[in-house]
């Protein structure tokens, strides 16, 4: 029957080294597409006329594209796990912080707790200095800043989140991935069946992009080579299934 299809899909990937599963209903755009890479007439006899067509490489590769930021995604392209709950180094900027005159020494105070002394200040003007922290309490370099003018203060500190480790020695695994979507009757404008497209052995390109830009979302984009299982022809199928 004649089917509607305007949605994107659900997808749902399955890490084969461990089982480990990845869902997202939040896709921006999910496709699949196949080419050959032999696909040459033979010609042949007076005129050379066209007598077969020789065909073979199939490929088929599919993309995934999501409207939110996901850990899962950087993951998928470094072929390492996300290590939960581990801490890292890293640099806090704290803005709006107002100059006041301690007993003629010129301040700021801080809310977190750098790792060392040392931080950093950077004035309205733009210039940078280092400073000393005392507590959390910093003593505002000798003609840096005025009283009342305000001053950002950089540090480092220890933090503890979510892990993905860019290592230059693994590269990403092989997954499954699954795609569903629905399609409408035309007449009715009514959900009549559910479509699964099925790929039972990808791996996901080791190459990506995260572009952060003023006013744009990050929208992660992953494409993945898709081939045959082991021992197997077969590198996936397309399921209608009527919908209940």
């Amino acid at each position: 029957m004649k089917l509607l299809v305007i949605d994107t899909a659900d997808a749902v990937m399955r890490r084969k080294s461990d089982g480990h599963i990845f869902i997202t209903a939040e896709a921006q755009l999910t496709s699949i597409s196949q080419s050959l890479g032999i696909n040459e007439k033979i010609y042949g006899g007076i005129g050379n006329k066209p007598l077969a067509i020789m065909k073979g490489q199939k490929e088929v590769t599919s993309s995934l594209r999501n409207a939110f930021y996901d850990q899962e995604f950087l993951s998928l392209t470094q072929g390492v796990e996300i290590n939960k709950d581990k801490s890292a180094t890293v640099y806090k900027t704290e803005k709006s912080l107002k100059v006041v005159d301690n007993a003629g020494s010129l301040e700021v105070t801080i809310t977190g707790v750098p790792l060392d002394d040392t931080v950093y200040v950077r004035n309205a003007k733009g210039e940078v200095e280092s400073a000393t922290a005392a507590t959390k309490t910093v003593t505002i370099p000798t003609g840096h800043a005025v009283e009342g003018e305000i001053v950002s203060v950089t540090y480092q500190e220890t933090i503890t989140g979510d892990i993905v480790e860019l290592d230059g020695e693994k590269f990403a695994e092989a997954f499954t991935l699954e795609y569903h979507t629905i399609a409408y009757d035309p007449d009715t404008n009514k959900v009549v069946k559910d479509i699964y497209i099925q790929l039972d052995h990808v791996v996901p390109s080791d190459e990506f992009e995260l572009a952060l830009e003023n006013g744009t979302p990050i929208a992660p984009e992953v494409s993945f080579e898709c081939m045959a299982s082991p021992n197997s022809t077969s590198i996936g199928r397309i399921i209608e299934v009527d919908r209940v």
